[in-house]
């Protein structure tokens, strides 16, 4: 599970969590630990990586600078006792297409020997910038946003990493749906209720 961590020389703080066999710090911005703070998580905590991935989606923990096995002045030992198994797996995080490092994701358009959609962390897309197109870092990256882009720039392949991130964000706008039937539901179940007091006071 993902730690909370404070920087020893100022007033941030940071997350490290285990992905694919390699230690990751998450930087925080100072409106992501207020969210972790407010949720009850407090320095040293553990907590579920699914915040953490919220976190990351929102552009309120972010790798940039800071890619796996890059420590701040922590005992990798200690390291290897902290990170139980999470019911949340490793996989919720994208990670590049290319070379697996999640450091500084961008969606980006290719155009290469094919036209394709794909995910590439800064070193990657460096390297193959000259084929890179359209590249949205990928916190910015909504669901309405990502079809629209398939759209205007005619994109019909996806690579694996843009399809499994696409799974994600069709997932979550489903659940909000359902979340948002609910509460309606409810609505017009106690509205019914209330009717129903009525009528018997009649």
């Amino acid at each position: 599970m993902p730690i909370l961590h404070k920087y020893k020389d100022r007033e941030k703080y940071y997350v490290l969590t285990s992905i694919s066999g390699s230690i990751v710090t998450f930087q925080l911005t100072d409106e992501g630990h207020q969210k972790l703070s407010k949720a009850g998580i407090k320095k040293e905590d553990r907590f579920k990586r699914a915040l953490l991935f919220d976190l990351y989606r929102t552009g309120e923990a972010f790798t940039h600078g800071t890619g796996p096995g890059k420590i701040e002045d922590t005992n990798k030992l200690q390291l290897s006792l902290d990170f139980p198994d999470d019911p949340e797996p490793e996989s919720i995080f994208p990670s590049c297409s290319v070379c697996s490092s999640i450091d500084d994701l961008h969606f980006v358009e290719v155009h290469d020997k094919e036209h394709f959609a794909s995910i590439y962390c800064s070193e990657c897309r460096k390297i193959r910038s000259a084929t890179v197109n359209t590249s949205i870092p990928l916190p910015l990256l909504n669901r309405s946003l990502l079809y629209r882009v398939l759209t205007m720039n005619n994109i019909d392949k996806l690579d694996d990493s843009v399809k499994t991130y696409q799974e994600q964000l069709d997932t979550e706008f489903s659940s909000k749906w359902e979340e948002i039937a609910k509460t309606k539901q409810s609505r017009q179940d106690t509205l019914f209720e209330s009717e129903d007091d009525q009528g018997k006071l009649l």
